[in-house]
């Protein structure tokens, strides 16, 4: 066993914005993992300009990770961040500008301001114009040549006040030109200034606005860029679903800087800006949402095609191989500086040959969202559990931290639910759940819903409910007679509602939700079996051409009928015999309800017999 406890792993922190900010560079880039099927080339060397994910799959992350691939490929590199949130630490940012050639600044926007705008396209224009012109300042004006177009473009950019601190765009309800008049007997300079309301798109003093960034645009493509490259990563904008208003002006917002993104990347090839890119993030939810609440102006044709999206899908998905699980193990390995150990030596090393009768690697991803922050928080509650101090993760180790896991799990499906329901809705869509089963048939929640939830968005809005709740992995779907599960993270598409296919909850969520095998027992005990559910049903009788079986559901005992083409699909020799011949009272089948007959009183059965094991 190693020497380093539980509690010494490198965990990291939840946001890459965070990991880097407080425990700095090193670490972060040592356990960063790259799938094989990420296409970063056509990020560095391409044309895409977006990355696209879930909340927690590394689209943060990635804007750095891209930033050192970069560097390394010309160490003279300038990057500029734009982020949302000012959450670096001022002394932070002054040591990330030292050591290397990167600009941090932040984008705000008031509670309050235009509020009732759905356009802003223009205003994202000027943000980004200022961009430029803040960075080629803060790089010692060596971006671009400084000659007399270049000092025209910054003369018009400048034109539009900023704040005192240029790397704080505050956007606000208006803003203020600034133009230089001469008065010509005295020769004395004057700059008035004219505040220009934003929420006004026909006023004058907005055209003025509007033609100052169209005079802005123009005279950038007479400036001429120098050899050194130069990025800007655009962190995304959030958007939540609390006041209507200031959702939907978000999600218009955001909108419009995914157009102002791919406008000025056109822009720069158009005039040979070689190495000169805007690349930003955005979160599939966002998307969506835009999508269902917005006028969207087709940003789906907009961003398809110039997209990388981070999904973690990988055809090894039950191995300490798969990228989730190297993230894992990279983090461990980065504590244990003089091993030269593979990473599956340190997978056996660290972890138990099974996990409740399931292989370590299966157990952790069926309880992940194949999302890089879900090992951040496997190692983050294992560091914090009552058995820290243990060197290798056992089952009870596992199972010390399983309740926080799962409670915050569900934070972070609340967190995504935001973009799209009032915090009153997601409160009854989780209580809907909790205390229910772990897989159930649509009829059985929809019974439910009518008798408990019918005035809540539930009852309103079902359908559309479950597939966002599908589309975030709260929920998936689960085919008892094949021990088939299906998943959105696993790139399937749809959620299935019919019969035979069940709704089941993610086996994560169990925890923080009081679901289990005890509730689904103490539910199912005074019900009758549904049509889809599988049983063992053990043979009382051979007939002719049927059998006849009795089976045990939830506690209680039901007569069933097998017909002989069952059977006969178990071996074609069958087909020629006498069904007494080949079927024996006391032999016991898997088997699928596929209904009732009010006739006979009794189930009507399928074999499904299987010997493969339940992969959730």
């Amino acid at each position: 066993m190693s020497e380093i406890k539980i509690k010494d792993l490198y965990a990291g922190k939840p946001d890459a914005k965070d990991e880097i900010n407080f425990d700095g560079f090193d670490k972060f880039y040592k356990t960063f993992v790259v799938a094989e099927h990420f296409n970063l080339d056509s990020l560095t060397d391409g044309d895409c300009c977006f990355i696209t994910g879930f909340k927690g799959t590394g689209k943060t992350a990635l804007l750095f990770y891209l930033e050192e691939l970069f560097k390394k490929k010309d160490d003279s590199t300038c990057t500029s961040f734009i982020f949302f949130k000012d959450n670096f630490a001022e002394n932070k940012k002054g040591e990330f500008s030292s050591i290397v050639k990167r600009a941090l600044s932040s984008v705000s926007v008031g509670q309050e301001a235009l509020i009732n705008s759905t356009e802003f396209e223009y205003i994202w224009r000027w943000v980004f114009l200022k961009q430029i012109v803040n960075d080629n300042n803060t790089f010692s004006r060596h971006l671009f040549v400084d000659n007399e177009y270049w000092r025209r473009f910054e003369k018009i950019v400048c034109q539009i006040v900023e704040p005192q601190n240029n790397r704080r765009f505050k956007i606000a309800n208006s803003i203020k030109l600034a133009t230089t008049f001469k008065d010509s007997g005295s020769g004395t300079e004057f700059k008035p200034e004219l505040e220009v309301d934003l929420e006004n798109s026909k006023s004058d003093d907005y055209s003025s606005f509007v033609n100052l960034v169209d005079e802005a645009e123009k005279a950038l493509s007479y400036v001429k860029r120098t050899d050194i490259p130069y990025y800007v990563f655009v962190d995304e904008l959030e958007a939540y679903y609390g006041d209507e208003q200031v959702f939907k002006r978000d999600l218009c917002m955001i909108r419009d800087l995914a157009f102002t993104v791919k406008r000025y990347n056109s822009f720069f090839r158009k005039l040979g800006f070689n190495n000169t890119k805007f690349i930003c993030s955005i979160r599939d939810e966002i998307l969506n949402a835009i999508n269902h609440f917005i006028i969207p102006k087709e940003i789906g044709k907009a961003i398809s095609g110039f997209e990388v999206p981070l999904t973690w899908n990988y055809a090894n998905s039950n191995s300490h191989a798969h990228p989730i699980m190297q993230i894992l193990l990279k983090r461990i390995e980065v504590c244990e500086r003089d091993s030269n150990e593979n990473y599956l030596d340190i997978y056996r090393r660290w972890f138990p040959e099974k996990v409740h009768d399931i292989e370590p690697a299966n157990y952790i991803l069926n309880n992940s969202w194949y999302k890089p922050r879900d090992m951040i928080r496997f190692l983050i509650c294992a560091k914090n559990c009552m058995f820290n101090n243990n060197s290798a993760f056992t089952t009870n180790v596992i199972d010390s931290f399983t309740k926080v896991y799962s409670e915050e799990s569900l934070t972070e499906i609340r967190e995504e639910l935001l973009a799209l329901y009032t915090t009153e809705d997601i409160d009854m869509i989780i209580s809907c759940f909790t205390g229910f089963k772990t897989s159930f048939s649509f009829a059985e929640l929809k019974t439910r819903i009518k008798t408990l939830f019918s005035g809540t968005v539930l009852g309103t809005k079902m359908v559309p409910v479950l597939n966002d709740l599908y589309r975030l992995g709260f929920i998936g779907n689960y085919l008892p007679e094949t021990k088939i599960y299906r998943w959105s993270y696993r790139g399937d598409d749809r959620l299935i509602l019919s019969d035979d296919w069940r709704i089941c909850v993610h086996h994560a969520l169990y925890s923080a939700l009081a679901l289990g095998s005890r509730v689904n027992y103490e539910i199912n005990k005074n019900k009758a079996p549904q049509k889809g559910d599988v049983v063992k049903a053990k043979v009382t009788c051979v007939k002719r051409h049927i059998a006849l079986a009795n089976f045990t559901y939830a506690g209680k005992q039901y007569e069933g009928s097998i017909k002989s083409s069952e059977f006969k699909q178990l071996d074609e020799s069958y087909s020629s015999l006498e069904m007494r011949d080949y079927v024996h009272v006391g032999e016991e089948h898997r088997v699928t309800i596929i209904g009732y007959s009010d006739k006979h009183k009794t189930w009507s059965l399928k074999i499904s017999d299987l010997d493969e094991e339940s992969d959730s």
